[in-house]
C-alpha cells in the first residue's frame, strides 16, 4: 500500500463531508465576499460550498484533486472555479476577499508558515477575511513530525498583523476523514486584514 495507498480514499471521504460550518455561517453573515482562495482544499468541501454560493474560488492543493472539485458541479459553478496544483510556497495567490484554510497549515513547517502568512495578506483584499485552524497539543497526534501544534498564544503571534474576531478553542473526540476516532484539539480562526490606517 505505501504510505500515500489511503490518500485517494481520504479524498473519497472527505468529499462526502459537508463544509465547516464555521464557514457556512461566515458566508451567510458576509454576503460582500465574492473571490476566495481555498488553501488545502482537499476534495473539495469548502470549495463547493463557496462556488454554489456564487464565489469564485481559486482551489490550491498539491495533489491532483480535480475529479473530486468539480463532480456534480453544474457548468455555471464550474466557471467559478480555478484549480492550481501547486505547493503553497510555490503556489499563487491572487487578490482575493477570503482566504480559507481547514487541516492544511498544521502541515506546513513553522518558518514555512511565517512567509505563508505574509503570503496571504498580501493576496487579501482590504477588509479581507482569513479563517483558518491549527492543532493545540492535546490533539491525539501530538508527537507527528509532520505535523506542528500550535499554543494559543503562538498563534496570536503569527497573526499579529490581522485583527483576530474569534479565535475559539475545541477540544471533543471523533472520526478522522479516515473514519478513526481521534482526540480532537483544534483553534478555529477567523481573522481580518484591516484597512491601513492613513
Amino acid at each position: 500500500m505505501g504510505r500515500f495507498g489511503n490518500k485517494m480514499n481520504f479524498f473519497e471521504n472527505n468529499s462526502k463531508l459537508m463544509p465547516h460550518k464555521v464557514l457556512v455561517n461566515f458566508v451567510k453573515n458576509n454576503l460582500s465576499v465574492k473571490t476566495a482562495i481555498d488553501l488545502g482544499c482537499g476534495a473539495g468541501r469548502d470549495t463547493k460550498f463557496l462556488v454554489q454560493n456564487n464565489i469564485t474560488v481559486t482551489a490550491i492543493d498539491r495533489v491532483d484533486v480535480t475529479k473530486f472539485l468539480y463532480k456534480d458541479l453544474t457548468e455555471e459553478e464550474k466557471a467559478r472555479l480555478n484549480f492550481e496544483q501547486a505547493k503553497f510556497s510555490e503556489a499563487h495567490l491572487p487578490k482575493t476577499d477570503l482566504v480559507i484554510s481547514y487541516e492544511a497549515l498544521p502541515f506546513c513547517n513553522k518558518e514555512a508558515l511565517v512567509k505563508l502568512i505574509d503570503k496571504i495578506k498580501d493576496s487579501l483584499n482590504e477588509n479581507g477575511y482569513f479563517l483558518c485552524n491549527f492543532f493545540g497539543k492535546n490533539d491525539s497526534w501530538f508527537g507527528n513530525d509532520k505535523i506542528q501544534f500550535y499554543e494559543k498564544e503562538e498563534i496570536e503571534d503569527l497573526l499579529k498583523d490581522f485583527k483576530i474576531l474569534k479565535l475559539n478553542e475545541i477540544e471533543r473526540d471523533g472520526e478522522s476523514a479516515m473514519h478513526q476516532m481521534k482526540h480532537w484539539h483544534v483553534f478555529w480562526v477567523i481573522a481580518k486584514k484591516e484597512s491601513m490606517k492613513g
